[in-house]
């Protein structure tokens, strides 16, 4: 796993793109050497919301220790959301003023560990924290693994005047847990489909206090390395915001002033700008509406253009039932219309286009077949070994490939045309599950290899007609899993996961967002395959004994016995 270990916190040699991360650094249970408590008081946010908890800054005490001096310190850092850390910084040396960048990173350390600090000399201070995950400069999540342990190390020398300042120390700020997910909110920034059909999200964390104007920026900057090829956006290179940035009035408008060339933007061009931005700042608490301005001119107000986001599924879900594939609505079944017996075939790993008009399954372990009809056999697309179960996107692409190691990603269309998708981050890994969204602009990847189980989110990158060419550098995501075996979307932002955490004896559904903390569903036993619509509740699970369950509340509730786990489009 990429956070295995104790990794020592280092000052990054390049710069990185700073998107004003604060942070309140909390209460360190159990550890007499950190602060645990401070005066608190209420901050003015920028939108209609209750505001963010912070905690108030002391400057730093005379003839204060080298502990107490990185004590003291963490607790101004924490007030660096209302100060710029000018307090925070009080505490430094003059030449760790102008070098030390808070915004580089934001560490979240669980609460329920023990952090430790130790003084290995006069002047250094040791930190050790359990790590739950790091927010880098763009505000993206990164899950550590489980007993990850972040350390730091700050240096101190004494100043002129015989007090004790702190000379060197890691960029970035710690924050525990709690008041991570009270501070900073998790936002998706809309980007285009590469055929401006689809809005694609990115996730991304911001303070509360600044995350209309985070959002902005964002957007106007553009998709990260992550999904850059695989995406558009319809603001043209050079629009940055101007000095009066993005205000909320007492009405909820989001006043939003750019400077660059959005006025030589024709009608259809300006209609996406609007989207993306409607659809990123309208998500988030207080905005109602939106204005858009040019250098203080506001512009014409122009309609949204219409694009898809996170679209329901549009057929029910089908399975495979003794000889016939049937759809699923409530408890009952029916046969599909159109499709032949199944009788032969070994059926297995069912998956169906958006419409429900293409249907593919494995017959065996080792060949990709389109479903028969009435009139027709089923017509074979692609052999293997160990081929996974199919994935159709909206484009008409099959996607499958062999579990083995250094296989490649596949994908067939009906017709019979294939496309060798390449993804180098998995030549010396075997995968063993695929998943891609509906926007046909991301796939979800489980793979195992010699550092153990990932689950990976990766840019699907296309041709101009839409055939699959390859799968760029991936995100990590679900890294508190230990293993994994099977994923599905549950919807654009969010992924279900069949695995098991540490400390657990058996596999079962995790919630595994994109940029954010694994969550574990209630224990089923036995349970074997996975699928979901859209949203938690469109979650059906199948047990080794035939049995399939769906999510009610925090429990599961048998729905049928004796089909293959219901699947919906994609």
């Amino acid at each position: 796993m990429t956070h295995a270990g104790s990794i020592r916190a280092r000052r990054p040699r390049r710069a990185l793109l700073a998107v004003a991360l604060l942070a309140v650094t909390g209460a360190l249970a159990a550890c007499d050497g950190i602060p645990t408590a401070g005066p608190v008081g209420t901050g003015d946010g920028a939108v209609s919301e209750p505001g963010p908890v912070v905690l108030l800054a002391y400057g730093p005490p005379t003839d204060a220790n080298p502990e107490e001096i990185v004590r003291g310190f963490l607790q101004a850092e924490a007030a660096g959301n209302t100060d710029n850390f000018a307090v925070a910084r009080e505490y430094l040396t003059g030449s760790a003023q102008s070098s030390w960048d808070p915004h580089q990173q934001v560490v979240v350390y669980s609460s329920r560990g023990t952090p430790q600090i130790s003084t290995p000399t006069e002047s250094e201070v040791s930190l050790t924290y359990p790590w739950e995950a790091t927010v880098d400069a763009n505000g993206q999540y990164s899950e550590a693994a489980p007993g990850a342990k972040w350390e730091g190390t700050f240096d101190l020398q004494k100043d002129s005047h015989g007090q004790w300042r702190i000379s060197g120390l890691p960029d970035g700020v710690l924050v525990s847990e709690p008041n991570f997910v009270s501070v900073y909110r998790s936002t998706p920034i809309y980007f285009l489909s590469k055929d401006h059909t689809f809005l694609v999200p990115e996730i991304r964390w911001f303070p509360v206090r600044n995350a209309v104007t985070a959002a902005v920026n964002a957007l106007l900057t553009g998709p990260s390395q992550l999904l850059r090829d695989a995406v558009d956006t319809a603001f043209p290179d050079g629009v940055t915001q101007t000095v009066n940035g993005v205000t909320v009035d007492n009405d909820g408008t989001a006043l939003v002033d750019v400077s660059g060339p959005v006025l030589t933007a024709d009608a259809g061009q300006r209609r996406l700008m609007r989207t993306q931005l409607d659809q990123t700042l309208m998500r988030l608490p207080g905005v109602r509406s939106i204005q858009l301005s040019v250098a203080g001119v506001p512009m014409q107000s122009v309609a949204e253009a219409s694009l898809t986001v996170d679209p329901p599924p549009g057929t029910p879900p089908i399975a495979i039932q003794g000889d016939q594939l049937v759809t699923l609505s409530g408890t009952q079944t029916e046969p599909v219309k159109g499709v032949g017996s199944l009788a032969g075939l070994d059926a297995r790993g069912v998956a169906q286009s958006d419409d429900g008009k293409l249907i593919a399954l494995l017959s065996g372990s080792n060949r990709l077949v389109l479903a028969p009809t009435a009139e027709k056999g089923a017509v074979t697309l692609l052999t293997g070994i160990r081929l996974l179960a199919p994935s159709v996107d909206r484009f008409g692409w099959i996607w499958t490939g062999s579990a083995t190691v250094g296989s490649p990603v596949l994908a067939v269309l009906a017709d019979g045309t294939p496309a060798t998708v390449t993804a180098d981050w998995l030549e010396d890994r075997a995968v063993e599950s695929i998943r891609v969204s509906h926007d046909g602009a991301r796939i979800a990847v489980v793979s195992t290899g010699q550092n153990g189980v990932a689950v990976d989110l990766a840019a699907v990158v296309r041709d101009g007609s839409g055939r699959p060419v390859r799968l760029d550098a991936p995100l990590r995501v679900g890294a508190a899993l230990v293993s994994a075996s099977s994923v599905v979307w549950v919807d654009e932002q969010t992924l279900a996961v069949l695995g098991r955490v540490t400390g657990s004896t058996s596999s079962t559904v995790g919630i595994v967002p994109i940029g954010g903390p694994t969550r574990m569903l209630p224990v089923l036993d036995g349970v074997t395959s996975l699928s979901a619509g859209k949203g938690e509740r469109s979650i059906y699970a199948r047990t080794a004994d035939g049995s399939v369950f769906s999510l009610q509340g925090l429990s599961w509730r048998k729905v049928i016995d004796g089909i293959s786990v219901p699947v919906y489009p994609g």
